[in-house]
């Protein structure tokens, strides 16, 4: 079985001597994460376009269908794959698509299965199966679609026997999937598009150093590390505001960069291009930092440092971003607050804020630097309000409280339309007076980092419900971007509508 398994370029002579000989070749690519019955019929229809059938898989770097996958490795999945009498050779391909066996291999044929014909396209998900036509078309190939009748679902069948969910999140799913489908959420967050957005808040440069110790000093009473690595991470506003671009092509960012060191290069790099920046300059400060200290091994997390400017900004610069503000604010049907509590969002800005905006998204948070100061009732009001248990406690004062009862209070004082409380492991409570109080699952158990999680939920709910979403499939949505965000460390990277797609497809199949 193991001589059918060869590395591309190897498998590539292979097939060039078999054309030589007159052989016909056909094609198949996929995750084939769990092979079925279905998998097996499809092989058998790929095997009568001609004489050799090479089947090439997506590594498992590539394959994004949310937490847990794929299920089974790549090289299990290609042993698997060998073991079937239909299939002569089996590939584990370094990339997303079958663009480039297409082009090594050159084959007669590239079979895809029914259900691939009937998928619509979307403007702002990358279609790969046009990339995979295209490169079918230059090698003189042709693509076909089986006409199997009967689908099978890998994902079905990992959701309804194999995934570890805990009971009660298997009934949400379930009954989650009778009132919506993943087809009709898509076209959803692809209607989004066009929402003129506005961002605010504070920009951070997120820094993770990774470290090994070595022992005790010698001369002194600690531990001594040794440096590994490093990454660095465009955190704070500037990942929310890339999370929003999965939804929306129409982004202004209003941000405060340091002026002594800005990190402006390293910025404007890692946002993405469709965002339209405003920076502004503190005097005498660099840009904020949080500096993360690694064990390069297991990634747990040693101890942190800041580096900021503690206090708000000086007035002449709160006057310049105030009128900026005045000046732009009206032109945006959603603004988005994302207030880190790190200097920028004065008083005197917070009411500007609350008085112009059309409709305001509020997330105020608590950290080592603000801790207990940083409460979401400086604001007096908002539309939508998303922040976790620890930072409601502090805002309603209440350490033991009923979190439905905090949640109610602070929604009545400020006003809003929609308030979300985050909880971690225990998914999220919502509450509005149309429906009351709705509770939604945390969406995975596996964790990489969950630093950016609640941006990340923040972001992506903040345009469904200014668009009017039901309350639950709002939460839904954002909960599905917490759970993507877990995945990656830090800000490393951000929501992208075509992982959401796929995930949510694959929850709800």
């Amino acid at each position: 079985m193991k001589k059918k398994i060869l590395k591309l370029k190897k498998l590539a002579n292979i097939i060039d001597e078999l054309k030589k000989q007159g052989k016909k070749i056909v094609l198949c690519h996929g995750v084939f994460d769990l092979v079925h019955a279905g998998h097996i019929r499809h092989f058998k229809s790929a095997k009568n376009y001609g004489d050799i059938l090479v089947v090439t898989i997506t590594a498992d770097k590539y394959i994004k269908k949310g937490p847990g996958r794929p299920f089974f490795k790549e090289t299990l999945r290609a042993e698997v794959l060998s073991s079937i009498e239909y299939i002569d050779y089996v590939a584990i391909i370094d990339g997303d698509s079958a663009v480039v066996p297409i082009e090594k291999i050159k084959p007669d044929f590239y079979i895809k299965g029914p259900d691939y014909k009937k998928r619509k396209i979307y403007a702002k998900i990358p279609q790969k199966l046009n990339q995979e036509k295209e490169a079918i078309d230059k090698v003189g190939g042709k693509i076909v679609f089986t006409d199997d009748e009967i689908v099978f679902s890998s994902s079905s069948i990992i959701n309804n026997y194999l995934e570890d969910y805990p009971p009660e999140t298997r009934a949400y799913l379930e009954a989650f999937k009778k009132k919506y489908s993943a087809e009709s959420i898509i076209e959803e967050l692809n209607s989004l598009s066009k929402i003129k957005i506005l961002i605010i808040g504070d920009a951070i440069i997120d820094q993770y150093h990774y470290t090994l110790p070595m022992g005790r000093s010698s001369k002194e009473p600690i531990m001594v590390h040794r440096f590994v690595r490093d990454e660095c991470f465009a955190g704070g506003v500037l990942a929310s505001a890339n999370h929003l671009t999965a939804l929306s092509d129409n982004i202004t960012l209003i941000t405060i960069l340091g002026k002594k060191k800005s990190f402006k290069n390293f910025i404007v790099k890692h946002l993405k291009t469709s965002i339209k920046p405003i920076f502004f300059y503190q005097k005498g400060a660099n840009t904020v930092i949080k500096r993360r200290y690694l064990d390069s091994f297991t990634r747990q997390k040693q101890f942190q440092l800041t580096f900021l400017k503690d206090g708000f900004i000086d007035k002449n610069l709160e006057r310049e971003i105030i009128d900026i503000i005045r000046k732009e604010i009206g032109k945006y049907e959603l603004v988005v607050v994302n207030d880190f509590g790190h200097g920028l969002l004065s008083d005197k800005i917070i009411r500007i804020i609350c008085a112009k905006a059309k409709y305001l998204a509020l997330n105020v948070q608590a950290n080592s630097a603000n801790y207990g100061f940083n409460v979401v009732t400086r604001y007096p009001k908002a539309d939508f309000v998303c922040i976790d248990e620890q930072e409601i406690r502090l805002a309603t004062h209440d350490k033991y409280g009923d979190i439905k009862s905090l949640a109610l209070r602070i929604y009545r004082k400020m006003k809003c339309k929609d308030i979300i409380v985050t909880r971690g492991a225990s998914g999220s409570l919502g509450y509005s007076e149309k429906v009351g109080y709705y509770e939604t699952p945390a969406l995975t158990g596996r964790i990489i980092d969950r630093v950016g999680a609640g941006d990340a939920l923040f972001a992506i709910t903040s345009p469904c419900l200014f668009a009017g979403w039901e309350k639950e499939l709002a939460a839904f949505i954002g909960n599905v971007a917490g759970a993507l965000q877990v995945q990656v460390v830090g800000n490393k990277k951000p929501i992208e509508l075509s992982e959401m797609t796929k995930f949510i497809t694959r929850l709800l199949k």
